[in-house]
């Protein structure tokens, strides 16, 4: 299906939801610009500016959005919660199970790959997200890992990442749109940030959400 006839799909479909997407932006046909959100269906990916927000100490989060736990992020992303779900829907993968609750439930479903680009002395620099995460407890850094797309859950007529913003989860969460699958994100006392790979607080940063060739998701 055409990226623009997709998308127009998934906008019939929320509109009988309790919030609204922002219109999409007229740009080169396999991109969408939805709010802050690219979709690239070439590329089956979807990418979001922001910057580093936490360069040490414990964390919950890889990415919330600016009225989130900053407290307990890598990154914050500029970006409507809605607007980065609508984006993966539009790559035509489904969400999976989230979690049953706060580091309870394992979630499952398709993976993404996450990448973080940046510019430093002015040269660019890309690395998956795993290696900006470090593990406390088995003394090294996150192992690779897809990224379980879970999408956000609804209560009560509410689309939960709105409330929290929490938009890539390291400590499991049913309100988060993505979430980590390894064991570790039962704790949320062991993942810290690695600081021998993070970028210098405040850096702007692309993330990239890569989805894999259609009929080969992973799980």
């Amino acid at each position: 299906m055409n990226l623009q006839k997709l998308l127009a799909s998934v906008l019939v479909c929320l509109a009988t939801s309790v919030f609204s997407v922002e219109p999409p932006t007229p740009v080169p046909d396999d991109l969408v610009v939805i709010g802050g959100v690219t979709v690239d269906a070439v590329q089956r990916t979807v990418s979001v500016t922001g910057w580093v927000n936490q360069v040490y100490g414990v964390i919950e989060l890889l990415a919330c959005g600016p009225g989130g736990k900053t407290h307990e992020s890598v990154f914050v992303l500029d970006v409507n919660p809605v607007d980065l779900q609508t984006g993966l829907l539009l790559l035509g993968i489904k969400p999976g199970v989230p979690p049953t609750g706060l580091g309870e439930g394992a979630p499952s479903g398709p993976g993404l790959t996450l990448w973080v680009d940046w510019t430093a002395d002015e040269k660019p620099h890309s690395r998956r997200a795993e290696e900006f995460v470090f593990n406390e407890e088995s003394g090294s850094r996150l192992e690779q890992t897809p990224w379980i797309f879970t999408g956000s859950v609804f209560e009560e007529g509410q689309f939960k990442a709105l409330a929290e913003e929490s938009l890539v989860a390291t400590y499991w969460d049913p309100w988060a749109i993505v979430n980590i699958p390894l064991p570790c994100g039962s704790d949320d006392t062991i993942l810290i940030v690695d600081t021998n790979t993070v970028p210098p607080l405040s850096t702007p940063i692309v993330m990239r959400f890569v989805a894999p060739p259609a009929g080969k998701e992973i799980q």
